[in-house]
């Protein structure tokens, strides 16, 4: 049961089941709907006047066919800035195989990557090299496919738009993110209007004087948690073998 105290930590609280029910259900979310799932112990009208508070606030927006709310831009922003390591550690790391790309090229190391991040975390996968062989690598824009917000052709034109033609801006904007912590950029902080609609999950490594930035490219209703669990795998695995690839 989830315990609620004094008014900014239960709007902390229910901010945070909203965002996670939304990540989860694709749909607004009802006062109903949170106190059926978490099993709350508080009534449904005392979980809309929360909701009514984070709405004043610009957190939730309230769609009017619809008797639940949807996290906004802020919301979420609001929801990242709260996450904890220890709700992050529980997504088991990944076990990636890179023992078995020995005497391979960097650029085979790279597509692997790539590939095993797509294929955990759901997302596009992104990573900038610089150096003399640098360039913007990416894999799977499949996975723009399977999100119900980018159904609209246009949205999605925009996305491939900006992986395919403003690849040195987000070069730019990966390596700026580069730091041993995992920094989370969402909708319009991204600075391109082709892709306010996503966030991007950074992290990356120095090496040699060569930059490694590592990215997921999705929704801002990602599950930042997992996302933030694949990458953290990725860098501290990379770190111990890339050596041999420079």
């Amino acid at each position: 049961m989830v315990r609620l105290i004094d008014n900014k930590e239960r709007e902390e609280e229910f901010l945070g089941l909203i965002v996670e029910s939304y990540i989860q259900e694709t749909k607004p979310i009802s006062s109903a709907y949170l106190c059926n799932r978490y099993n709350l112990n508080c009534s449904s009208a005392t979980i809309r006047n929360v909701m009514v508070a984070l709405e004043k606030q610009g957190f939730l927006s309230h769609i009017y066919t619809s008797s639940g709310r949807v996290p906004t831009q802020d919301g979420f922003k609001r929801y990242v800035d709260s996450l904890k390591k220890e709700d992050i550690v529980k997504y088991t790391p990944l076990n990636i195989d890179f023992c078995s790309l020995t005497n391979c090229t960097i650029e085979v190391l790279i597509n692997y990557t790539l590939e095993v991040l797509t294929e955990f975390s759901g997302y596009t996968s992104l990573i900038a090299l610089s150096g003399k062989n640098g360039r913007l690598f990416f894999k799977g824009v499949r996975c723009i496919l399977d999100q119900p917000e980018f159904e609209d052709i246009e949205r999605l034109k925009h996305i491939i738009y900006a992986l395919e033609v403003r690849m040195i801006d987000i070069q730019d904007l990966l390596f700026s993110c580069i730091d041993d912590e995992v920094k989370i950029v969402i909708g319009d902080d991204i600075g391109f209007s082709e892709i306010s609609d996503c966030s991007l999950v950074i992290s990356g490594l120095k090496e040699k004087d060569v930059e490694f930035a590592i990215a997921l490219l999705g929704p801002i209703r990602m599950n930042y948690m997992k996302a933030t669990a694949c990458l953290n795998s990725v860098r501290e695995q990379l770190e111990v073998i890339v050596d041999n690839f420079l």
